[in-house]
């Protein structure tokens, strides 16, 4: 980052939010450099309704609530869904089948936020999203 620069804010996917707020160390240099460097840490509502509907099938084994509570305490801020990244995740041009994933990018996009994600699909909707191999 260059001297003076805005320091971004971070939007992490479900995956990466889960590791957060489990205090899992990130795999990779970028990710760290990715957080490290936020000026704030967000997670989205979406995310937390996306663990919701896996926990109450099986899917995954870590609560939601403990996940949003967690996240909190870490220092995260909560994003909410607005309708204008709604309307966006609809008018993506690219293909990738989970809504949740379209979700996440067009709330980085609208938010001018920089997403961090390991799914590779995602990096194909555009700017805004940071790959962590």
């Amino acid at each position: 980052m260059r001297e003076g620069q805005e320091r971004e804010k971070q939007l992490p996917d479900t995956r990466r939010l889960i590791r957060l707020s489990n205090d899992a160390p990130e795999p990779t240099p970028a990710a760290r450099r990715f957080l490290s460097s936020a000026q704030a840490v967000c997670f989205s509502a979406a995310s937390i309704r996306e663990l919701g509907l896996k926990w109450r099938k099986g899917k995954v084994n870590v609560q939601p609530r403990a996940v949003a509570e967690a996240a909190l305490a870490c220092g995260l801020y909560e994003l909410g869904v607005e309708p204008g990244a709604i309307l966006v995740s609809f008018e993506l041009k690219t293909q990738h089948g989970d809504p949740f994933d379209r979700l996440l990018y067009a709330q980085a996009k609208v938010g001018r936020l920089n997403l961090l994600t390991v799914d590779e699909k995602i990096p194909r909707f555009g700017s805004a999203v940071v790959r962590a191999n």
